[in-house]
């Protein structure tokens, strides 16, 4: 800000601070604009694989992702059956960290998801981060506690069951699209099992002054069971850890969303740099 404030004065520079697509014709010309936005590494399924460590994860890139929420009424936020958000995919010039500090966006990809693909995409997040802090080689206890707080102990109109209660509900479902409903069900069958694996990795890790925050998250694990198995009308179960039973083995399969994105030249905003 202070390099653009020097250079144009700073009554002449404004920050625009959401992730909205810029008209430049909407601007005032005779003002500097800086769009801020949050970013976040983006790596393809293949990519975020073979990135094992935080490090590796944080380093070497150069492709970046921001997501836009929004509805068709035009308001920003609304229920979950009304909930579609666009992801922004940039890539730069250069590999992030790079001797400088700003560097140029050469190009942009865009998505829209409709209420049902929102569901479907946060998820199998869920799902995916789930899996991956049970399987690291150190445990984040605090990570792991959060996500299976935000997972199975939620509010009754948020959370996973609000996603499965709008789109998975006899009634509701009939308004979607036959296969996405069926994959939605499959990744909330995987999101169970997640579940009961963390809860699993958990109890195996905690001292007894975490036991009863231990009893209260299995008591909210099995309500959340129940409440989906009558969603679902199919029977979701329970599962012990393996590690107690001999010859039980989990298998997690790995969710593969849709990729229908459309490339478009790279946007010329006040500030192209990433």
């Amino acid at each position: 800000m202070k390099l653009y404030a020097d250079k144009f004065g700073i009554d002449n520079v404004k920050i625009i601070q959401d992730s909205n697509k810029v008209n430049p014709k909407d601007l005032d010309p005779k003002y500097a604009y800086i769009q801020v936005t949050y970013v976040t590494p983006f790596f393809e399924e293949k990519e975020a694989e073979d990135r094992k460590t935080d490090f590796e994860m944080h380093h070497n890139i150069n492709r970046f992702v921001f997501e836009t929420p929004f509805t068709l009424s035009g308001k920003k936020h609304g229920g979950v059956e009304e909930q579609c958000k666009r992801r922004t995919i940039l890539t730069t010039s250069h590999l992030f960290p790079y001797v400088k500090k700003r560097i140029q966006v050469i190009s942009q990809t865009s998505t829209e998801l409709n209420p049902i693909e929102v569901a479907i995409d946060e998820m199998s997040k869920k799902v995916s981060e789930l899996n991956q802090l049970c399987t690291m080689e150190e445990v984040d206890m605090i990570r792991l506690q959060l996500k299976l707080q935000g997972s199975v102990s939620v509010k009754v109109n948020a959370g996973p069951m609000a996603y499965a209660r709008a789109f998975l509900e006899e009634t509701n479902a009939k308004r979607y699209p036959d296969n996405q409903v069926k994959l939605l069900k499959e990744i909330f069958r995987q999101f169970a099992e997640a579940c009961g694996h963390a809860l699993d990795v958990n109890e195996r890790l905690i001292k007894e002054d975490q036991f009863e925050y231990q009893g209260e998250m299995k008591s909210h694990y099995k309500d959340m069971l129940s409440e989906l198995s009558v969603v679902m009308n199919e029977q979701i179960a329970y599962k012990e850890d393996s590690a107690k039973h001999p010859g039980m083995e989990r298998t997690y399969s790995r969710v593969i969303h849709r990729a229908s994105s459309s490339v478009s030249a790279a946007p010329t905003p006040a500030n192209p740099d990433a």
